[in-house]
């Protein structure tokens, strides 16, 4: 189990590393995020299949250029019955810029993520890979804020938790 974690740990650090390396010339930004989620897993040994709505936060830490946008990101939920926290590492590709919506420029992206997870409800406590994809829109309000809606889903290798999707608003700053 100790090794499962290390060995998930050395892939995010080592994957992570060479997309850090390839993006130096972009743009750093740190950010957060609010979502809107829905957790499906085991509640406990007996019940199968549970469903939990509520919000989660996350951090962000990642660079982007014209084209690419890679961060880092912690994301937590909690709610009455289970708790997810997740790390991963997520990867978009911005599309050519779309246009203006009033006065403020837009970019569709479509992105995968792949991270570690830690699951736990009332009997249940887990841990493993997490990994899938996101779509969204962001927007530059200025100079260096941006504004980003989408959706991200993601799936997880462990067997007690089946799938954490989420409604995402996250804003960042470059510096």
């Amino acid at each position: 189990m100790m090794m499962k974690k290390i060995g998930t740990v050395f892939l995010l650090m080592l994957f992570g590393s060479a997309l850090c390396e390839g993006m130096s010339e972009g743009e750093k930004f740190i950010g957060v995020e609010v979502n809107i989620a829905e957790v499906q897993g085991d509640a406990s040994g007996i019940v199968k299949d549970d469903v939990s709505k509520g919000a989660s936060f996350g951090l962000r830490l990642g660079s982007q250029n014209d084209q690419w946008r890679n961060m880092f990101v912690w994301d937590s939920f909690d709610s009455e019955y289970r708790s997810v926290m997740k790390f991963f590492l997520s990867l978009d590709y911005l599309f050519p810029t779309a246009g203006m919506v009033g006065e403020y420029n837009f970019q569709p992206y479509l992105g995968l993520n792949v991270g570690y997870m830690n699951y736990e409800s009332i009997d249940v406590k887990a841990d493993g890979l997490l990994y899938g994809g996101q779509a969204g829109i962001l927007f530059e309000m200025t100079e260096y804020v941006n504004f980003d809606i989408g959706y991200r889903y993601s799936l997880s290798t462990e067997e007690t938790l089946d799938h954490a999707s989420e409604v995402l608003f996250g804003i960042q700053y470059e510096y």
